[in-house]
């Protein structure tokens, strides 16, 4: 294969990469979007970080 042809699928594999890696953080942060009123605190800020982390990671691939 050429490098040009190389390059191309590469390119293709970071874009499907990226795409997951949002699907997944959107899928995340829809089950997290209602915590459950019975949660204790530790595994409330854990929950939290989580969501905190992935927004960071969103709003870093859309250049905010």
């Amino acid at each position: 294969m050429s490098s040009e042809t190389l390059d191309r699928i590469e390119q293709a594999l970071k874009l499907i990469n990226t795409n997951l890696a949002e699907a997944n953080d959107i899928a995340m942060l829809s089950a997290f979007s209602a915590m459950p009123a019975d949660l204790d605190n530790e595994s409330r800020k854990a929950l939290s970080s989580l969501r905190d982390r992935m927004m960071e990671r969103a709003r870093k691939r859309a250049d905010i």
